[in-house]
């Protein structure tokens, strides 16, 4: 069965080598999917979860970066 992240993959390949689409409109589509496949959050020295992006910071209970949309990997399997 393929996973989410391989599809998800799969399609930023796919946006990246069409031709007919606006630069900006594929850079913009990428960014979104790319942020879709979950990341580790971080953990610096305060005990406090950070977004592996954008540096916020992340509640264990949050699936999603509040500030930048971040999918974050808990290390949960669904």
């Amino acid at each position: 069965m393929i996973q989410q992240k391989d599809r998800i993959e799969a399609a930023i390949r796919h946006i990246q080598t069409a031709t007919d689409v606006d630069p900006w409109a594929m850079e913009l589509a990428v960014d979104a999917l790319e942020k879709q496949i979950p990341k580790k959050p971080k953990m610096p020295f305060d005990a406090c979860w950070i977004c592996p992006i954008c540096g916020s910071r992340v509640e264990h209970t949050f699936k999603h970066c509040r500030r930048c949309g971040q999918a974050i990997d808990w290390g949960t399997e669904e």
